[in-house]
């Protein structure tokens, strides 16, 4: 399989051996397997500029993997509590849907990444902050669904991530124990929900770069989707 461009190159990723020989492998979905976090953003500033407003990529950064609650919240203390911030993620939702639907674009070595992982006879599941039924129809449209032996999306857990349970429940329907799969995340946030649940966590960073406290909680942080199958490839 040919290997992806770092996100990063000018970073020296932290790669250690897995611990053990994985016996299924869990994805997070926007950002890792499917390009869709510079979807979101280009939505998202089209639609503050149609407020008059800039949308600055701190602030961008600071909602990726985050669910929308928090999101929410997020928008409003930088825009202030007038903010119509109901109105905004309706019209961006709105951009984004357009987006995507015109071209579902993924992340270098997706699916030649999960057809390595299916052909050696690893079950794969989704654990995503995505809902239902749009996180299904993405993978679809990205003709990805038929890989996966389970998908865990925001609809099915009452804590999203950072908490474990989204990582904790696809484990589950796997028929695995967390600490037996490898978890594969973009952001922080995802990041802290996998190790949270016992997972080996690996990081494929996406337009955040990783921080102190990325490295601290991922076993192995990776230029691109082709180095977890090298990592898998060498337990």
């Amino acid at each position: 399989m040919t290997a992806g461009p770092a996100v990063f190159p000018s970073l020296s990723f932290q790669a250690l051996p897995l611990p053990r020989r994985p016996a299924g492998v869990i994805f997070d979905m926007d950002g890792t397997l499917l390009d869709t976090e510079a979807v979101h953003r280009t939505a998202m500033r089209e639609t503050a500029d149609r407020l008059g407003l800039e949308f600055p990529d701190a602030l961008f950064l600071a909602l990726i993997g985050v669910h929308r609650d928090a999101n929410r919240r997020t928008l409003l203390d930088h825009f202030g509590d007038a903010f119509p911030v109901d109105d905004f993620h309706r019209d961006a939702d709105v951009a984004f849907d357009a987006m995507w639907r015109a071209g579902a674009p993924l992340r270098p070595g997706a699916r030649e990444t999960l057809r390595w992982l299916a052909d050696r006879g690893l079950p794969i599941a989704i654990a995503t902050s995505t809902s239902s039924p749009f996180a299904e129809q993405r993978l679809a449209h990205a003709g990805l669904a038929d890989f996966f032996d389970a998908v865990v999306t925001r609809s099915d857990v009452e804590r999203p991530k950072p908490d474990a349970q989204a990582y904790v429940l696809a484990a589950e329907r796997l028929g695995l124990h967390p600490g037996d799969c490898v978890a594969v995340e973009d952001s922080l946030n995802g990041l802290r929900a996998a190790a949270a649940a016992g997972t080996m966590a690996l990081l494929v960073p996406d337009l955040a770069p990783p921080d102190d406290e990325a490295v601290r909680l991922a076993h192995a942080i990776l230029p691109d989707l082709a180095a977890v199958c090298a990592l898998i490839d060498a337990a």
